[in-house]
C-alpha cells in the first residue's frame, strides 16, 4: 500500500504527464479508454482537455454502482457485490473491459470511496486504479489520500492514476 498523500499534485506535474502519455499513445498507435467510478468524470475530463486528444482518447464511462459495472462494463454483480466495486480485481475488470468495449489497447480506471460511508463501516478512504494493455495489467495500485473534501479527493485520483500511467508508459515504451 502506498502512504497516505497530500491530496493535490502541481498542475504543471499533470500537465506533463498528459502531454507523455499523448505522445507515447501517438508514437506507438495506441489509444485509450477509462472508466471510472469515485472520481465522477474527472479523469475523461483531464484526457478530453489534452489539445487534441482525438489522437488518442476514444473516451470513458462513468460506471457509479455494482448494478452499472455489471450492465455497461459486464462486471459480475457476485465478484461486485461483496466488495461494493471497491477491489483490485475490480479496477482490473474494469480497465480490461473499458478498452475491449472501446475498441482500444489501453484501459484505464479507478474505484474507491471519496467520502466515508459510516452505515457500511468506510471510515479510510481510497481508490484502486488500474492500468492495462493489451489486456495485461501493467500497473493496479491503492492511492490513499489525506481528509480533503470529496471534490478534492476525486481529483486527486484522477490526477494520481495519471501520474502512475505515464510513468508506467514511459517504462514500457522507452
Amino acid at each position: 500500500m502506498d502512504p497516505e498523500h497530500n491530496i493535490t499534485y502541481q498542475k504543471e506535474e499533470v500537465s506533463r504527464a498528459l502531454d507523455q502519455i499523448k505522445q507515447i499513445c501517438v508514437n506507438n498507435e495506441l489509444t485509450l479508454a477509462v472508466a471510472e467510478s469515485v472520481s465522477c468524470g474527472f479523469l475523461q475530463h483531464l484526457f478530453g482537455a489534452v489539445p487534441k486528444a482525438g489522437l488518442f482518447f476514444e473516451g470513458g464511462m462513468t460506471v457509479y454502482n455494482c448494478q452499472q459495472k455489471a450492465k455497461q462494463l459486464e462486471i459480475p454483480e457476485e465478484r461486485c457485490n461483496p466488495c461494493n466495486g471497491v477491489s483490485t480485481e475490480i479496477a482490473e475488470y474494469l480497465a480490461r473491459n473499458i478498452s475491449q468495449k472501446f475498441q482500444c489497447r489501453l484501459g484505464i480506471s479507478l474505484t474507491g470511496y471519496a467520502a466515508p460511508i459510516p452505515e457500511e463501516g468506510i471510515s479510510q478512504l481510497f481508490a484502486y486504479g488500474s492500468i492495462t494493455l493489451d489486456n495485461l495489467v501493467l500497473s493496479c495500485k491503492i492511492f490513499m489520500p489525506k481528509k480533503g473534501q470529496p471534490d478534492a479527493i476525486r481529483k486527486y485520483y484522477a490526477d494520481s492514476i495519471i501520474l502512475e500511467c505515464a510513468k508506467i508508459l514511459k517504462a514500457h515504451f522507452q
